[in-house]
């Protein structure tokens, strides 16, 4: 029984075997005739113009196609017969394109407007002008010259109302803080600075009351309402002011009074520009 089991399953596999031969076949057929037909169509493709006729193409080709291979073809025409004719086309020249314009790399650069281009010009105008010097500045800026009464002459004293030897014998007897404040008030009345506001008060004072002391001065200054001035103060400005108003002509001195002189050229400036009276 088994024996015939292996007979059946032997005649089974021979079958399958034949029925896949036979399979094979067509595929081998059909592949070779796609070859063939591939080879046909190249070469029935060939122009007589450009490629001289070798009878021996065609058969070369049909032997070595079953191979496969067709390198030893393509050597054998090349070594045997003359090249492929290759028809040189003539390709029209392209005209030159013409230069482009060069771009100018500031055009892409916003302009200045009016006010830039002014301000730019004033900075330039500014530059260009040369500095002044140190020096120059500093004689610009140079002070008048100090008030002096040595240089004084005449006319000078005359307008203040004195007379120049009793004026010059009287300033240099006085304390060396009342010589300022003389000169001083002489230089104001000469068209320079303002007093002292110690003079202001003390001649105020003496043209209220027609006379004055040292006492009398020394309280004017302790009550004066806008700054009251301490006592040491008061005092030392009040004996100052005895010995000023005397030399200058404002006052006459009578024992310890000082008696207004209301014709002093000097007492009626005051008057007009400090508006008493």
């Amino acid at each position: 029984m088994s024996n015939l089991n292996n007979t059946v399953k032997k005649d089974d596999l021979d079958e399958l075997t034949a029925m896949l031969q036979l399979l094979d076949e067509p595929e081998k057929l059909a592949s070779e005739a796609v070859v063939g037909d591939e080879i046909d169509d190249l070469l029935a493709d060939l122009n007589d113009e450009t490629i001289v006729q070798v009878p021996a193409v065609a058969e070369t080709v049909m032997e070595a196609k079953d191979g496969g291979d067709l390198t030893c073809v393509f050597e054998e025409l090349e070594n045997e017969h003359e090249s492929l004719k290759v028809v040189d086309v003539e390709i029209p020249q392209v005209e030159s394109i013409s230069t482009l314009p060069e771009i100018d790399s500031t055009q892409g650069d916003k302009p200045q407007t009016d006010e830039k281009k002014e301000k730019h010009a004033k900075e330039s105008s500014v530059a260009a002008q040369p500095k002044e010097s140190k020096a120059a500045k500093k004689e610009r800026a140079a002070p008048k010259p100090r008030f002096s009464l040595n240089d004084k002459g005449d006319d000078f004293y005359a307008a203040a109302g004195l007379k120049r030897e009793v004026f010059i014998e009287a300033l240099n007897s006085a304390p060396v803080k009342a010589k300022d404040k003389i000169s001083n008030l002489l230089n104001w009345f000469n068209g320079g600075p303002d007093i002292s506001i110690y003079t202001v008060i003390a001649l105020r004072h003496l043209i209220d009351t027609k006379e004055a002391s040292s006492n009398s001065i020394k309280l004017a200054l302790m009550s004066y309402p806008e700054k009251p001035y301490p006592l040491s103060t008061a005092s030392t400005q009040a004996g100052q002011m005895m010995a000023v108003f005397p030399v200058t002509g404002i006052a006459t001195r009578d024992g310890g009074r000082l008696l207004l002189n209301e014709e002093s050229p000097i007492v009626r400036k005051f008057i007009a520009e400090y508006s008493i009276g």
